[in-house]
């Protein structure tokens, strides 16, 4: 689903280049769970962002689904295959949107089913992730930051995505939320399995949620690891994100 060949990605700022992804190349099978993982300034969230297309790489090849991105026409149908969760919920959701309208775009725009259909459907949804219906009629500054995230999370596996990209989206919910959202998206993902790329620099959350780990460091990759055997790391960066995470 995901294939980078010798990706990069720099940026100049008074005549000062910075590598934030350096020469890096992965792929990523179709129903995989893949994690990046690393400390602040690692590059894992940047290549994320070159991944959901929301950047250009500076030299390389990405290709989504088979399909060089820079030779893709109609980006509509790999927008409605490839969908990204992001650290914070109200980045995404209008804050003078109730969430039942938020729901609906989706259905709306890709013409997925009629407007009665999808509000059965949204109802639907909110019961797979542990809401109560009538959280729909509420505004985003009326529920919690757990909360949104799992309405999010059923806005975007309502689309029934192929790929689903994890820009840290637990990192600010307390110890009880992050686990409830992360044990709901694998309950979603064994009735609705899907490929994922989830970034985190808790390479210890990686290990319960993914079975493949990518160690980035100062933009580049420096090990890659099956998420069952991460204790097996050679790497001194992976060994000591791991004695961190304990």
């Amino acid at each position: 689903m995901i294939q980078l060949e010798n990706i990069c990605k720099q940026y100049t700022n008074h005549n000062h280049t910075v590598r934030a992804v350096d020469n890096v190349s992965f792929f990523v099978a179709p129903n995989e769970r893949v994690g990046i993982a690393g400390g602040s300034g690692s590059g894992k969230s940047t290549l994320l962002r070159l991944i959901a297309m929301l950047e250009k790489p500076t030299s390389g090849t990405l290709r989504l689904f088979g399909e060089d991105i820079s030779q893709i026409q109609n980006h509509t149908e790999v927008y409605r295959s490839l969908q990204m969760m992001f650290q914070n919920p109200l980045a995404v959701i209008p804050p003078r949107m109730n969430l039942e309208a938020f729901l609906l775009e989706p259905y709306i725009n890709y013409g997925l089913m009629d407007v009665a259909a999808a509000k059965d459907d949204i109802r639907k949804w909110m019961q797979r992730v542990d809401l109560p219906e009538n959280t729909v009629n509420k505004y985003p500054h009326e529920v919690s930051g757990g909360q949104l995230q799992r309405v999010v999370l059923a806005r975007i596996m309502l689309m029934n995505p192929k790929l689903v990209l994890f820009d840290e989206p637990t990192s600010a919910l307390d110890a009880v939320n992050q686990k409830l959202v992360l044990d709901l998206l694998q309950k979603i993902y064994t009735e609705q399995p899907f490929g994922y790329v989830f970034v985190s620099h808790d390479i210890g959350l990686l290990q319960a949620i993914t079975d493949r780990i990518i160690v980035m460091k100062d933009g580049q990759i420096v090990e890659t690891i099956e998420s069952k055997r991460l204790k097996e790391a050679v790497h001194p960066y992976t060994q000591a994100l791991v004695e961190a995470s304990v």
